[in-house]
Parts: structure tokens; sequence; C-alpha cells
């Protein structure tokens, strides 16, 4: 049990990765959710680990030389073609680990390259490479801790030198994905890039650019109103702020295509804005239409919006229908883990609160009804469960941009909260909501940051303690005891993942596929999944699996061989590991092809007994 644990995380630990994704196996694109985290300061003083250099040191002596960005992107280039090399090589795990471990030793050091771009804009148009600078400097810093002022030195650079460029709508979407808003104060991570959104919304010289800026202020301030510690008198500031910027944007391009004209959409990716998934191209009066909505019915401090939809036996239910109950509102999946490891929680809170005051309606955004209802023989759900897909209208409207995503709603459809953790603060305002009293008190992030837990938990990473590393790195992603600081959190994990603690490089996955506090990486996230994977770690198996079934992403080809081998792994150590991939490869699949899938899950069992 034990071997057990330390590649699998319990419930509680998974609960606290906040790397919630979309990855629905019959999705197929396996677009992981809103890569939307960047690793610009917060301002916060932080205690940097000794083994991490300080990544907002520049080096010195270095002018303004496009030859040193072009190394760069060379020897990162090479670095990748030889990670995704040895990761897809016929090697055996214990010389594929190894050799992963060497190379991601080697990465090269960005740092050289950023200071010669730095260089080269500030020369300004002295210098023929100034675009390419500022381009480097928006589309490839974002792995830095200071990332956000590289950003917005190169936007503005790159506004001032290319105003017309057709990738405009893409890099300001671009921007707004490197942005978090803190979950205690609704703070961003990202002010430069704030700011640069402000100034092209007034002063860009393309009236479809102002709109799309504009779009991505108000956008901002929406999801800065969560924020848990807010008074009410705040809250309702930024709301309002929101919707005076979201009010009008679209006059006079209002027939145009959300997120820019000129350039047929991408089928595989959301329009601008949009939480994720396939979404249909949006004109921009239906963009304004559709942020005012979510303003207004989707925020803390608003009131819900009336969402009909349909139970899993197809009868139509409304959220008017539960008036008078406070509401738990559950946007989850089957293949989300968090999603699923807090289920038995959830079955102690609608046993123990009463059913007259309370009701949790779960919405369940797998593509497949018949996904849903084979997850719920195996594991009860007694409680409202509603289908509505992957490209559901209804997740799009809440401005759902991760699973699970919990949103907390009163007896009068007053928004009382909304989380992506079922964490103990979550559930003290729901108690307080079912038994009528006031709102708990909300706590600092950092009160408890002395605490004897988080400092004997800090003394053992530093000496080496490859879990306690793990854990450190998850409460700097979640701001648990810590400021909040995604690249402190890469920097623990990283650190765990070297000495081959699977949890870790399980985390480093999702790290990489969503672009949280590095530079989003298929390729790297795939190196990680896989030394997970080989370890035993099923949840890594489940996402390997899953990952070489769909159609493949960049850089990663479909093999249905392998993806039976990970998938058949998983399943097979854990039954609560959605098995419909699984199913449809035995249908597709030729016989001899299963057989070669069955004889390297023999070979990997015994090689790893």
């Amino acid at each position: 049990m034990t071997e057990k644990r330390d590649r699998t995380p319990d419930s509680r630990r998974f609960l606290r990765m906040l790397a919630l994704v979309v990855i629905a196996p019959s999705c197929l694109a396996l677009l992981l959710v809103a890569a939307r985290h960047d690793t610009a300061r917060t301002g916060m003083t932080r205690e940097q680990p000794a083994s991490v250099p300080d990544a907002t040191s520049q080096p010195a002596g270095v002018g303004p030389d496009w030859a040193v960005v072009q190394e760069y992107l060379d020897q990162r280039r090479a670095w990748r073609e030889r990670t995704s090399g040895i990761a897809m090589a016929g090697l055996s795990a214990e010389e594929r680990n190894r050799r992963l471990q060497d190379a991601f030793a080697e990465r090269p050091d960005i740092r050289p390259a950023i200071a010669a771009a730095t260089a080269i804009v500030d020369a300004g148009a002295t210098h023929d490479r100034t675009t390419e600078a500022a381009e480097f400097l928006v589309m490839q810093t974002f792995t830095e801790p200071d990332a956000d002022r590289h950003i917005y030195k190169g936007a503005q650079a790159l506004a001032a030198r290319a105003p017309h460029d057709d990738r405009w709508p893409v890099i300001l979407m671009q921007m707004d994905a490197r942005r978090r808003f803190y979950a205690h104060n609704g703070e961003s991570s990202a002010p430069g890039i704030d700011r640069f959104f402000e100034e092209m919304a007034s002063r860009a010289e393309s009236p479809a650019l102002r709109a799309t800026a504009r779009y991505y202020v108000a956008a901002g301030l929406m999801r800065s109103a969560n924020g848990r510690m807010l008074g009410e008198e705040g809250r309702d500031g930024r709301r309002q702020r929101a919707l005076e910027a979201a009010t009008g944007l679209s006059a006079g391009v209002g027939e145009q295509r959300f997120g820019g004209a000129g350039t047929p959409p991408d089928p595989s990716a959301g329009a601008p804005g949009s939480p994720y998934g396939r979404s249909a191209p949006r004109t921009f009066a239906e963009a304004e239409a559709d942020l005012i909505r979510t303003i207004r019915h989707a925020t803390v401090g608003g009131t819900a919006l009336d969402m009909t939809g349909r139970r899993l036996d197809g009868a139509e239910d409304s959220l008017s229908a539960y008036r008078g109950r406070v509401v738990l509102i559950d946007f989850w999946a089957t293949w989300c883990r968090p999603c699923v490891d807090v289920l038995p929680e959830l079955r102690e809170l609608v046993a123990e609160l009463p059913a007259d005051r309370f009701t949790l309606l779960a919405i369940s955004v797998d593509e497949r009804l018949d996904t849903v209802t084979a997850f719920r023989e195996r594991e009860p759900m007694p409680w409202t469960n509603w289908h509505a897909g992957i490209d559901s209208d209804i997740a799009r409207a809440w401005d759902v941009r991760g699973f699970p995503t919990y949103v907390l709603v009163d007896e009068e459809g007053l928004i009382l909260a909304r989380t992506s953790g079922f964490s103990p603060w979550f559930t003290e305002i729901l108690r307080a909501a079912v038994d009528g009293g006031d709102r708990p008190p909300v706590r600092e992030p950092g009160d408890v940051q002395d605490s004897p837990d988080v400092a004997e938990l800090r003394r053992a990473a530093e000496q080496g303690d490859p879990e306690a590393q793990s854990q450190l790195g998850d409460l700097y992603q979640r701001g648990n005891g810590v400021p909040e600081d995604d690249a402190e959190a890469v920097a623990w994990f990283r650190r765990a993942a070297g000495q081959g603690y699977a949890d870790a490089q399980f985390r480093l996955g999702f790290v990489y596929s969503n672009g949280e506090g590095v530079s989003p990486d298929e390729v790297e996230s795939l190196g990680w999944f896989r030394r997970a994977a080989e370890q035993g770690h099923d949840a890594a198996q489940w996402m390997l699996g899953a990952t070489f079934y769909s159609r493949g992403r960049r850089g990663v080809p479909r093999d249905e061989v392998a993806a039976y081998m990970w998938l058949h792994l998983a399943v097979s150590q854990n039954d609560q590991h959605d098995r419909s991939p699984l199913d449809w490869l035995e249908e597709r699949m030729s016989p001899a092809q299963i057989a070669e899938a069955q004889r390297l899950v023999r070979e990997w069992r015994e090689a790893h007994r």
C-alpha cells in the first residue's frame, strides 16, 4: 500500500493540484483547457530555493546582437528534437529516464537571448531586427518569473513597429492566456499585460483591434471580481467597470468576426476568450453580448443565469426549479481526476445537509452520455446530474475555464462563490449559506505561512525530501500558506521530479500541457507523463494512452498500439479511469495490433515486477 501511495496521490493531495484541464478522451484533440497562467511576479516577497537560479538576473555585457537570440532558438529547436527522439525511442524505461534526465539538465538558457532581444528593442529603428526581437519577448519569455515586464516591453515595441500585423488578434489572445487572477484577492499576475490591453483599447489604429483589446480589459475585470477576499464594495466596483468596458465594444465592427477578419477559424481551437473547445466563430456583437451576460450572471455577486439542461434520463430541467435552496453547481467530467477524487466528500456533504435547504447540481462535460451513465454505475452520485457535452453553451456562458469548477448559489439566486478546488474555505461558506448564517470571515492566503506544518515541510524540502518538495510546489501553485507563484511551484516540482518522484513528474506533465509557469510544450509534457507512467503512476499512464489515442498533438503522432498499452495498464491498476477509449480501440484495432499491444503490456509488467 505504501508503494502505491507513493505512485499515486491520494484525493486530498490530488485536489490541491489546480492544473485543471479539458482532456475529453473522445474529443480527440486533447487540447488542455485555458493555457492561461503566466509566471509574472506578484509583487510579494518570496524565498527562492537555493538550487534555483534567479531568472530575473540578465547576463551582463550582452548587446543588441540578434545572433545571440538566433543561437538560443536553434539550440531550443535541437533540444526539443532531442527530447522528442528520446521519448519516442524504443528504449528501456531505465535508459529512457536516464537520457531524459540528462537532456532536461541541458536545456538552453534563455537569459542571454532575452538580454540581446531587450537591447535590440531599446535600439529602436536603428536595428533591422527590432520587430523580430519584440516578437521574441512577447512570445518566448513567459517561462521567466519577470515575464510580464518582458512581454509588456515587447508588445509596446511590436505595436509601434507592426500595428497592422494580421497576427495581433492571436497575439492578444495568447497574452490573455498568460494572465492569472489570484483566488484570494482577484489581482492579476500580469499588470503589464493588463496595462497594454488598456493602451491598445484606447490607441490602436484598427477599430477591430481596439474592440478586441477592450474585450480583454473587460474580461480581466470580470475574472478579478471573483476574488474571495473582496468586500462587497470592491467586488461591485470591478463588476461595474467590467460592464462599462464591455458595453458598446462592438460599435462599428459588430458583424466582423471576433478574433480578426481575413483569417479562417481554426476548428481545433476555441475562439478568443473562449474557455475551451471548438466553439463556432463569433461576431464582435455576439462576443459583447456573451461577455455582458457572463459579467451579470456568472460572477460572484451577480444573479445566477437561469440555465436549462437535460438530466441523464433526457428530462429537461432548469436551475430555477431549485430556487429556495442553496445550490452547488459542479462542472465536472469522468476523465477529470480531481473531479472524481472529491466525490466521497461530496457524498458526505449531500448526506449530511438537509435536502430542503441544499441541492447539488453536477453538470458533466463528457462528450458521450453513455460514458457518464456507465461511470455512475460504478461510482454513486446521489444528486441531480445533467449532461452538457464538451462544447457546452452552459459551460461557456459560465466562463468555465477548467475542471472542476464549483459555483455556489444561494436560495435567492445570488452567486456567493466560485472556485476550482473543494477547499475548507469553500465548504465553510457553503455550510454557512445552508444554515442561514453570516458568511465566515475569509483568511489571507499567507495566514499560515509560518505555521509549523509549512515550516517543517520547507525544511524537509530543502533537505532533499522529494515528497516534501512536491507538496511545497503544490502549496505555491495554490497560494496556500505561501504566495501563489507558478514559477516557484515548477521549481520545486522539478527538484522532486529530478529525483524520480513520479507524482512530481506527473504534475510537470500537466504544467507543460497548461503552460503554468512554463512555456506550453507538448513534447516535454509527454516526456514527463512518460517518466511517471514508466514508474507505474496510473494517472500518468492514462494520460499517456489518451494522448497517443488522440489524432495527435503537435509533435505527438497517433499510435493506437501505444495508446492501448498505456490505457490498459492504467485501467487495470485503477478502475476509476474512464475505459471508453480502450473499448473503442478494441473495436477498431486489428487482431494483430491488439496482440502486439498485449505483448507490450506483458513485457512492461515483467520489467516492472
